[in-house]
């Protein structure tokens, strides 16, 4: 009978302080921004906004409740009251590069001009190389008409040497995605998810077998990449959980 009031207790607690919070996502112009992922940090629960921008999630007083959307800032909130809450994400500005129309052989004589009168050496200029590749670049010269031998393609493909250039950028542009990532991701959002400062290096490598993550790294997508690496967060917590 007491284990019966107990289990009742525990039930009817849940009731009583369990709840639904509704509200509605919109941009600083107010409109309705449409499946935003809102994510319960306290209880790990995640929902989505409707077509509308609506929402409801279950969460409790003092929950912080945090909202992700592509070319959107992370959005956060900590409930007070079960009243319908409304949030405004601010949009992140697009760069849009200066264009500009000029004759390009005119500047470039302008600037060889300047470099001489001021005694400058000129600039290096070392544009990536070109690894070989099998098949354009050996293959395809053969079976041409006439055929074609390009020895050092077959050099460099033999050797290696096109094997160790793609490592090279690949290791290059990885790096300077990280870097990037570091310098433009709320970290703060990670680390209440659990993962420890000193983890975040561990787990970018870890989420960056998601071509998702991948993806939005190299297209510079703030909003996106956020979304994708929460994705991640579970796996990997579960996985460093496993390994203790």
């Amino acid at each position: 009978m007491k284990r019966l009031l107990q289990i009742i207790f525990l039930i009817l607690s849940e009731l009583i302080f369990s709840q639904n919070i509704s509200g509605n996502v919109m941009s600083e112009d107010e409109v309705m921004i449409p499946k935003v992922l809102i994510v319960n940090m306290t209880t790990n629960q995640k929902t989505y906004s409707d077509a509308y921008g609506k929402f409801l999630i279950d969460a409790n007083i003092g929950d912080e409740i945090r909202f992700a959307k592509e070319s959107y800032r992370l959005g956060k909130i900590v409930i007070t009251s079960n009243q319908f809450q409304s949030i405004k994400l601010e949009k992140i500005p697009q760069e849009i590069e200066e264009v500009k129309i000029i004759n390009k052989r005119l500047a470039e004589s302008q600037e060889e001009k300047l470099r001489k009168d001021i005694g400058l050496p000129k600039g290096p200029e070392k544009p990536r190389e070109k690894p070989a590749d099998a098949v354009d670049d050996i293959v395809k010269p053969l079976i041409g008409i006439p055929p074609t031998l390009n020895f050092q393609a077959i050099y460099d493909v033999v050797s290696g040497k096109s094997r160790r250039l793609r490592r090279l950028y690949k290791y290059e542009d990885l790096q300077e995605g990280l870097t990037w990532i570091k310098n433009n991701v709320d970290w703060e959002y990670f680390r209440d998810a659990g993962i420890e400062p000193q983890k975040m290096n561990d787990f970018l490598m870890f989420a960056l077998r998601d071509e998702k993550v991948l993806m939005y790294m190299k297209a510079k997508n703030i909003g996106g990449l956020t979304i994708a690496l929460d994705n991640n967060i579970g796996a990997y917590l579960e996985r460093i959980t496993q390994s203790k």
